[in-house]
């Protein structure tokens, strides 16, 4: 199943992707797992840094302006605040819903007259809401389980933010741009037995999933490109309270539709590839802190844009029923 596994992975990786896009400044995929497959109810609160510093031009690093345009990206560092709740009722059903609070920092210079200005915005706002419903199969094999999920993207997010010397940043730079968007995906999770420290054998959930997501226009009928994100997550329990966590990350977007803006859509979209390592930790029961670091293994942007060296996220788990 292992094998299995890390086959689709690879697959999905090197399946040829044109006009497809780099994780820009809304967060990128990670796979973190099930917690308490019996919990009816179950709270997740997180937060995710990622500062966006580099600018690159393909697949190499670059400096700002390197390929010249009205607007030269140069920084946006983003906190992002996620509350996640998930409801699982019986049958096999799982109910979720994400509401983001965005805070962010953007940067870029304005050169469209000829005469370069650096525009600064640093703004905070709810972001757009997110919800899914996900329907479980389980197989004959004991422990391999099945998904279908669906859902949508709601346009709650803050649309307008603060002007600089009359502009704002692009809509896909706000904490909501203004659009709904449509989910589908599959996944599947095998369940393996291996010892843990003291001589104990435990659960090592190995979680294969594929997510689509197809959005409408919003703000200024701005339309952020589709995408397909790809994770491959393993939870090894070291010990009865303690798991080493490790996703493979895979995330490409189509080209964005610019819609009323002056952006360059030769400037959105590509392909981004992760390795997450993380640790989780349950001191008591039904309450599990995680941390996340998310490392990149491959970036290829269309024409220029900014990538993070890292990504960095920490939360807590509860369930209540």
């Amino acid at each position: 199943m292992l094998c299995r596994a890390l086959l689709i992975l690879i697959l999905a990786a090197i399946t040829p992707a044109a006009a497809f896009a780099s994780c820009g400044s809304e967060h990128c995929p990670i796979d973190m797992g099930l917690l308490w497959q019996e919990s009816t109810l179950t709270f997740d609160l997180s937060q995710q840094y990622i500062d966006q510093n580099q600018p690159r031009v393909g697949t190499h690093n670059a400096v700002v302006g390197a390929i010249p345009s009205a607007e030269n990206e140069v920084r946006t560092v983003s906190r992002i605040t996620s509350a996640h709740a998930m409801y699982q009722p019986a049958g096999g059903w799982t109910l979720g819903a994400t509401l983001p609070f965005v805070s962010r920092y953007h940067e870029h210079i304005h050169d469209a007259g000829g005469t370069p200005e650096l525009q600064r915005w640093n703004f905070t706002g709810v972001g757009d809401l997110e919800v899914q419903g996900s329907r479980t199969f389980k197989s004959g094999a004991e422990g391999t389980r099945y998904h279908l999920t669906g859902g949508f993207k709601a346009p709650t997010g803050v649309k307008h933010v603060e002007e600089f010397n009359g502009d704002e940043p692009e809509p896909p730079a706000r904490p909501g741009n203004g659009a709904w968007g449509a989910i589908a995906g599959a996944g599947a999770q095998w369940s393996l037995s291996t010892k843990m420290l003291g001589g104990a054998y435990g659960a090592m959930p190995i979680r294969i999933s594929v997510l689509g997501r197809a959005n409408a226009r919003g703000t200024e009928r701005y339309r952020v490109g589709s995408e397909l994100q790809t994770n491959l997550g393993i939870s090894y329990p070291v010990a009865r309270s303690v798991e080493m966590l490790l996703s493979g990350d895979l995330r490409v977007r189509a080209k964005d539709d610019v819609g009323d803006t002056d952006a360059e859509p030769g400037h959105t979209g590509g392909t981004c590839a992760f390795v997450s390592p993380g640790l989780r930790v349950s001191p008591m029961a039904k309450t599990a802190f995680y941390g996340i670091v998310q490392l990149p293994v491959y970036q290829r942007v269309n024409g220029i844009n900014l990538v993070s060296d890292f990504n960095l996220y920490l939360g807590v788990t509860r369930a209540a029923l």
